[in-house]
């Protein structure tokens, strides 16, 4: 009868460290990207009610930010400046609201992972 080594069957300490360091870098990064993603979700659905609003359209550009600001602070959407992250666009079709951002995470010592978002609505007059 073979003899079996108890080590070789449980695997070594260095798989399993290997195997922790893999799952908590995941954790980790996982912890710091949903709640960006969460944020804009909840900043694209305040766009979509905006947009569905009459005559939002023919509000000043300041009235428009102004009520975003309220609007984000409302959902705890608190260290964003809309004022240079959001623009409206004025056309001959209406005005159109532009959200576009990106975020800069840092990871680990000089990597850093960045999120680009884009968003835009037409309102009604």
């Amino acid at each position: 009868m073979k003899k079996t080594n108890r080590t070789s069957q449980r695997g070594s300490v260095g798989g399993w460290i290997i195997i922790i360091l893999i799952v908590g870098g995941g954790v980790s990064m996982g912890s710091k990207l949903i709640p960006l993603y969460m944020d804009h979700n909840t900043m694209e659905s305040v766009l979509d009610k905006l947009a569905t609003e009459e005559g939002v359209a023919l509000k000043s550009d300041t009235a428009i930010r102004d009520m975003l600001k309220k609007r984000f602070r409302l959902n705890n959407i608190r260290d964003f400046a809309v004022d240079d992250l959001v623009e409206v666009v004025r056309s001959g079709r209406g005005a159109e609201v532009v959200l576009d951002y990106e975020v800069r995470l840092p990871m680990i010592a000089n990597l850093d992972v960045i999120a680009s978002f884009e968003k835009s609505i037409e309102l009604k007059d």
